[in-house]
């Protein structure tokens, strides 16, 4: 009798342990609200399954940039530096910030004096002003094309320089770099300008310096930038250089 009791409480044990237990019939009976609620799961389930379908099937990209207001206050950097040997148009200031991001000629406030020869204060050359585009003049001809009929502005070399100069009471001179896109633009225009001189018999001699064939020359004559176009009267510069359109007219 001992041993049928201690077996029957072995399989009671057993039995607490089973996870596939049977679930009682009245548990299982179908009710009214029971397949309500299972018709409305169904439902929501379809409609969040078709909508999310739809939804990747019309994906888009989309960029958006938003930039952040900078409350923050100007610094205020003072500073003075002195440049002998170069004329106030050409100095500009440059500023990076710690990203790289260049931001050319900040120098609208920033005041400019010509100095003597000991360095003291002479002229206000006044402050940077917004710079103007230069308009460049373009043309259908090729500078070899333009020189078919010969040059109208003559090429200057070290012994002709001074003598040209001489035999023309204005002279409006081309100092240039080969290597400058600038004086590269503007070379058909330079030639028109000389052919419509001669042709208008206008007392102005219009020539041309290479300044890296003649360094020498040019770094007498003060040349700072290409390309520096200079009037010359009685065999004198004329400051400042002309720095306007370059056109023929």
């Amino acid at each position: 009798m001992n041993n049928i009791n201690g077996h029957g409480g072995r399989r009671s044990a057993m039995a607490s342990m089973d996870f596939y237990r049977r679930v009682p019939k009245d548990l299982t009976e179908a009710t009214s609200l029971g397949a309500i609620m299972s018709i409305a799961a169904i439902a929501v389930m379809t409609i969040l399954f078709l909508s999310e379908t739809i939804a990747f099937a019309r994906t888009t990209m989309g960029t958006a940039i938003t930039l952040d207001e900078n409350d923050q206050p100007q610094i205020r950097l003072n500073f003075n530096i002195t440049l002998m040997d170069l004329h106030c148009d050409f100095v500009s200031v440059d500023v990076w910030d710690t990203l790289g991001t260049n931001r050319q000629n900040v120098t609208k406030n920033i005041e400019k004096w010509q100095l003597d020869e000991e360095g003291q204060r002479r002229i206000f050359s006044g402050r940077n002003r917004e710079q103007r585009e230069v308009v460049h003049e373009e043309h259908e001809e090729t500078l070899e094309e333009l020189h078919e009929d010969g040059e109208q502005a003559v090429e200057l070399t070290p012994d002709t320089f001074q003598g040209f100069l001489n035999d023309h009471d204005m002279a409006f001179i081309d100092m240039y770099a080969p290597w400058c896109i600038w004086c590269q633009r503007l070379h058909p225009t330079w030639e028109k300008f000389g052919e419509q001189v001669h042709e208008l018999g206008m007392p102005v001699g219009v020539g041309k310096v290479n300044c890296v064939t003649y360094p020498q020359l040019c770094k007498d004559q003060r040349v700072m930038a290409f390309p520096t176009l200079r009037w010359y009267k009685d065999g004198q510069m004329i400051l400042p250089d002309y720095k306007m359109d370059r056109t023929v007219d």
